[in-house]
């Protein structure tokens, strides 16, 4: 068997898990529900509310593909803006079907280094927008929490501690992605403990030339991360970009709120789901399957009463299945071309 039917099988196997995950909490919530309210709720649907909902996810997805672009630019990698777009819908289906979110730079990085764009480089660039998401999300998580407490501490008994432990977690990724990058010969070791197996058991042909290749590009990263700390003109832009399209997703809710006209308080939506945010970063489901779900009932049942189940489907289908449909659908045209051009040359 190849390796890339192994992958296809994999991925079509984290596809189903991910989207049959999530369904079944779908179901499970709407049948603890009145079926009749949802039905209801759903009938009183905006149109022109849904459209600017739509739109709201198109901005998410410019503003990350703009901030990929800033760090592109850093590091003289050549990508186009409308590649940039593309490889961000990449990385957003294989992020929403794999767990922890794990797979969607290594699925970028795969697809790019297919159109001879340098690993190291792009490990650099996708890092580095990481960073600047988990900085951004980790700090807006905090004003979440803080300015929910109140409220959502009635509602969700050790709301402390789940929002103690999102924190920890966001705030550990973060800090071992800085340290990784400051210390070039730490990042290179641990790169290397965690292939060892595979060198030791010749699971790679050729150990030595795998062994060297992944030297150099732990090099090339570290070099473009120092390049990203001697451009801070960049690294606000990508900041401010980030927190933008941060704030846009966390507002979402609001908006799947009033196009079923439903009222409710921006402030509270916004900073409510800031925290959930938080919250269910650290639940390892595949794009977070089952618990955010959960978690925006828990979150907004306050807010939303007994419209919140019908919210959460309009919301889970604007933030979730969106991006695994409009992302795999990218994924699949960009593997027809490479395959196309293989075959041409």
């Amino acid at each position: 068997m190849t390796s890339e039917v192994k992958v296809l099988r994999k991925t079509a196997f984290n596809f189903l898990f991910a989207v049959l995950l999530s369904l079944v909490t779908l179901a499970f919530i709407v049948g603890f529900s009145d079926v009749s309210d949802i039905v209801r709720a759903l009938g009183r649907v905006s149109l022109r509310w849904v459209m600017l909902v739509l739109v709201m996810m198109v901005c998410d997805w410019i503003l990350e593909s703009f901030t990929v672009k800033i760090f592109s630019n850093a590091y003289d990698v050549d990508m186009k803006f409308l590649y940039a777009v593309k490889i961000t819908l990449i990385g957003a289906f294989f992020s929403a079907v794999t767990p922890f979110s794990t797979g969607g730079q290594p699925a970028q990085i795969a697809f790019a280094s297919k159109r001879k764009l340098p690993p190291g480089k792009m490990s650099a660039v996708l890092v580095s927008r990481f960073i600047v998401y988990q900085i951004v999300i980790t700090l807006l998580g905090i004003v979440g929490v803080f300015g929910a407490y109140r409220i959502l501490s009635q509602n969700i008994t050790k709301l402390a501690l789940l929002a103690f432990l999102g924190f920890a977690l966001n705030a550990g990724v973060l800090m071992f992605l800085v340290i990784f990058s400051i210390n070039r010969k730490l990042a290179e070791k641990f790169v290397l403990v965690i292939f060892k197996p595979f060198l030791f058991f010749k699971i790679v042909k050729n150990p030595m030339k795998i062994t060297r290749k992944i030297v150099e590009q732990v090099k090339l990263f570290h070099e473009g991360m120092k390049i990203s700390v001697k451009k801070p003109q960049q690294l606000a832009l990508a900041l401010s970009a980030t927190m933008v399209q941060i704030l846009i997703r966390a507002s979402m809710p609001f908006f799947v709120a009033t196009s079923l006209r439903v009222s409710c308080s921006y402030g509270d939506v916004l900073i409510f789901h800031l925290a959930l945010f938080l919250v269910v970063s650290m639940i390892p489901t595949p794009g977070a399957s089952g618990a955010s779900e959960g978690g925006y009932v828990l979150f907004f049942q306050s807010l939303f009463g007994q419209n919140t189940v019908a919210t959460l489907l309009v919301w889970r289908f604007f933030t979730y299945y969106i991006n695994i449909a409009v992302g795999g659908v990218a994924a699949i045209q960009e593997t027809r071309r490479l395959a196309s051009q293989s075959k041409s040359a």
